[in-house]
C-alpha cells in the first residue's frame, strides 16, 4: 500500500469517526421542564427547572441558589414535572392525569369528559409523571438490572410504563413523492429527528415487562381478559400503539383481573 493511499483511508476513517459522533450528538434527547418535585431515596424532596437526558437517566435540577444539582435514577424514586420548554413533535400532547387514577372509558364511576383528541400545541401545564424501576435496557439475555426512569401512564397494579427514543428517519425522495427526486432516481434525502415510543408494563413486583409489540404482548399478559380487552378496544375505537388509548385499555385489564 503507498503512502498517500494509507494517508487517504486513514483520514477518510476519521471522518466517519467524527460524522458518527456528531450524529450521535445531534440524536440525544433532552427534555426540559420549567418546574419539577423530585423524591430521593432518602426521602428528602426537591423542586426547581429540570433537565432530563432520558438515554443516560439522569437529570439536572436547578436549585434555588442557582447551583446544578445532577442526579442518577439511582438516587430518585420518583419525580413530577410540568412546563415543557420544547418538543420535537408536535403531536402527542397528552394528558394522563386521568389515566393515572386509574380511570378507562366506560368507567361508571367517572363521568367526565374524556377528550382523546391530539393537542395542537404544547400545553404547558400538563403534569408528566416519572417512575424508576430496575431493567435490563431491552437485553433480554442479560441478568444485569440497573435503575432507569419511566413515565407513568396509567394507574396500576400492572402500570403502563414509557420511554421515550430520539431516532434518525430517512426522508423518502423516490420520484413523484412531494415533488422530490423527479429525474435523479435519488431514493432519500437526508434525515430528520423522530421519538419513539417504547411501552413497557411495571409489575407490582418491581419487574419491567416490555411491550415490543403492545398488542400481541398485552394481551399475552392479561390472557384471560384478553377476549374482553379486543372488545374494549374495538367497541371504544382505542389503539393498542397510541400511547393514551393503551393507557385506558390498561386500567381496564387491571380492572378485570381485579374483578375475577
Amino acid at each position: 500500500m503507498t503512502t498517500s493511499r494509507f494517508v487517504f483511508i486513514f483520514l477518510l476513517g476519521g471522518l466517519l469517526a467524527l460524522a458518527g459522533t456528531a450524529r450521535a450528538q445531534r440524536t440525544a434527547l433532552i427534555r426540559q421542564f420549567a418546574g419539577s418535585t423530585v423524591l430521593l431515596t432518602t426521602g428528602d424532596t426537591l423542586q426547581g427547572p429540570l433537565v432530563l437526558h432520558p438515554a443516560e437517566d439522569v437529570v439536572r435540577i436547578t436549585m434555588p441558589d442557582n447551583t446544578i444539582s445532577t442526579l442518577s435514577a439511582v438516587a430518585v424514586q420518583s419525580f413530577a414535572v410540568k412546563g415543557e420548554q420544547e418538543r420535537l413533535r408536535n403531536t402527542g400532547f397528552y394528558d394522563f392525569f386521568d389515566a393515572r387514577q386509574g380511570y378507562y372509558y366506560g368507567n361508571p364511576y367517572y363521568n367526565g369528559m374524556l377528550p382523546r383528541q391530539r393537542r395542537e400545541r404544547p400545553d404547558t401545564s400538563l403534569v408528566r409523571v416519572y417512575r424508576v424501576y430496575r431493567w435490563n435496557h431491552d437485553n433480554d439475555y442479560s441478568d444485569f438490572k440497573s435503575p432507569g426512569f419511566f413515565e407513568q401512564l396509567s394507574r396500576g397494579p400492572q402500570v403502563l410504563l414509557r420511554r421515550e427514543v430520539q431516532v434518525e428517519r430517512n426522508v423518502n425522495t423516490m420520484p413523484g413523492a412531494y415533488g422530490y427526486g423527479y429525474g435523479n432516481g435519488s431514493r432519500y434525502g437526508g434525515t430528520y429527528s423522530d421519538i419513539q415510543d417504547k411501552f413497557y408494563l411495571g409489575t407490582p413486583a418491581g419487574n419491567v415487562v416490555p411491550l415490543r409489540n403492545p398488542k400481541k404482548d398485552l394481551l399475552a399478559v392479561f390472557r384471560p381478559q384478553a377476549k374482553q380487552l379486543e372488545q374494549y378496544a374495538r367497541e371504544n375505537k382505542l389503539s393498542f400503539t397510541e400511547p393514551r388509548d393503551l393507557a385506558y385499555i390498561v386500567n381496564y385489564a387491571n380492572y378485570l383481573q381485579a374483578a375475577k
